[in-house]
């Protein structure tokens, strides 16, 4: 059993991260930034985190689990496009070129986060994911999923409503797509 101060640490430790990719590319953050921000030591964060890059995946979680925790069963498209929308500030944070030292480790947790909910069977199931799921080989439909989502975010200019509406629409077309693909 997990102490109540273990998960609050291990909570601050990932807000914090979370916090700075907001405003920060990951190549650009560093463990000792992260601990500034979460009020802890270097070992303390060692305790609860191989790297930055573990603590990503947390971040990724917290996000999906709010998410979830925020909706009530199955998620229309628009509510899926909602998500990306806005949590674009992180999304494009975690875009690194293909050269950068972080790429696979972020290509293999975007994976792998995602692996993770196709496999669950939960009551609610997402119509996409069923879709993804089902067909013949679903890391290659992620991977085409999210470079393709991540690619059409990074080139979005989202500050003014014109843009992101349109980037919205563009988003609930495609889940609706791959929801109703026959």
């Amino acid at each position: 059993m997990v102490s109540y101060a273990r998960l609050r640490t291990r909570n601050q430790i990932t807000i914090a991260m979370l916090t700075l990719l907001k405003t920060h590319r990951i190549d650009d953050i560093e463990v000792t930034q992260i601990c500034e921000a979460a009020l802890i030591k270097r070992s303390t964060f060692y305790r609860y985190f191989h790297d930055k890059i573990e603590v990503t995946e947390a971040v990724l979680d917290k996000l999906l689990e709010d998410w979830q925790n925020a909706g009530h069963g199955e998620r229309t498209p628009a509510e899926i496009a909602d998500f990306f929308m806005d949590n674009y500030d992180v999304f494009s944070h975690l875009q690194v070129d293909a050269s950068s030292r972080h790429y696979a480790d972020i290509q293999k947790i975007l994976q792998r986060w995602i692996m993770a909910r196709i496999g669950q069977r939960k009551k609610f199931t997402q119509p996409v994911i069923e879709r993804v799921r089902r067909t013949h080989d679903p890391m290659l439909s992620i991977i085409f999923l999210l470079d393709g989502t991540f690619g059409v975010l990074a080139q979005a200019n989202l500050s003014n409503q014109r843009d992101r509406l349109r980037v919205k629409a563009f988003l609930m077309e495609v889940v609706e797509g791959i929801q109703n693909y026959k």
